[in-house]
């Protein structure tokens, strides 16, 4: 594995019918492949051990979340580079190459993202790259502006409409379902912050502090990989992928936020679960109604 430049790490949580097509393609490639497999009961380590014995499975014994996947899957490998990936992401190792040479290209580059594509081939632009979330992004969202008026200034700039994606350029925030981070730049920042649990977040800190500490972000246009996307939130079902969205979402406001939005952020977020439970209501949707009431408790949070 030392010999490689680069091994490919998949974070997995009951995620065996992605990881079929997703390991296939990655042990195609001929680099070295990790599993971590955050103690799934859909036997994904199972399925790792006995059908991808080219893969290195770390079968987690507790659900270690993404951030902890990410990094106890670096732990195993020992190559400079190392390509996080989501389970529902199929690529080639002509994109990963991509992804390398860019990196390669200047020694302050600490990770490179890629251009996603859907299953028909249509470009994916707001999972492929966003800016850092500003106080006028989280406003727009919870009181629904976006929904509004989807063009408004504040999700324009948090979804970089504004960027051309045809074109290869430095970045905030590209998809951490498949980005590749130089290790050097992985261990100087100290991993990723394990207490975004389980998962959301946990990339745009750790992006945050990449460019706090110096290092550039890079986005490949022609490195494009598949992805179905959405996939933990459907699994997790709308109640507790909420709670755990804007729990992280305080984390984050409080590690990274100016004074006004952490200020601002716990009203907003009460604010907007009423809109929108009043809105399931008014669908007939009372389950989803209840699911947002459960997140106002997290604003008054210490």
């Amino acid at each position: 594995m030392d010999s490689a430049p680069v091994t490919l790490v998949f974070v997995a949580w009951n995620d065996r019918a992605h990881l079929t097509r997703a390991l296939d393609a990655a042990v195609a490639t001929g680099w070295p492949v990790v599993v971590v497999d955050n103690a799934s009961s859909d036997g994904t380590a199972e399925y790792v051990r006995l059908r991808v014995p080219e893969a290195q499975l770390v079968a987690a014994d507790r659900n270690l979340g993404f951030a902890g996947g990410v990094n106890a899957g670096l732990h195993e490998s020992h190559t400079p580079w190392a390509v996080i990936l989501n389970p529902d992401i199929v690529l080639t190792r002509h994109a990963v190459q991509r992804m390398l040479d860019a990196g390669m290209a200047g020694a302050d580059i600490g990770a490179v993202g890629a251009q996603l594509v859907g299953a028909d081939g249509a470009p994916q632009p707001t999972y492929s790259l966003r800016r850092f979330p500003t106080l006028g992004t989280w406003a727009a969202d919870l009181l629904l502006l976006d929904h509004l008026w989807p063009d408004n200034p504040a999700s324009r700039h948090y979804l970089a409409t504004d960027l051309d994606r045809s074109r290869d350029q430095d970045v905030e925030q590209p998809a951490a379902a498949c980005l590749l981070i130089r290790r050097t730049a992985f261990d100087a920042v100290g991993g990723f912050d394990t207490r975004f649990h389980p998962a959301w977040f946990e990339d745009v800190d750790f992006c945050q502090r990449l460019r706090g500490a110096g290092w550039r972000i890079r986005y490949v246009a022609n490195a494009e990989v598949s992805h179905e996307g959405g996939v933990a939130m459907r699994a997790l079902g709308l109640g507790s992928f909420a709670t755990i969205w804007y729990r992280n979402l305080l984390r984050y406001v409080g590690k990274h936020g100016t004074w006004p939005a952490r200020l601002l952020i716990r009203p907003l977020i009460v604010a907007g679960m009423l809109l929108r439970a009043a809105l399931s209501l008014l669908r007939r949707r009372p389950a989803d109604a209840r699911a947002y009431l459960k997140v106002i408790p997290l604003a008054f949070e210490a």
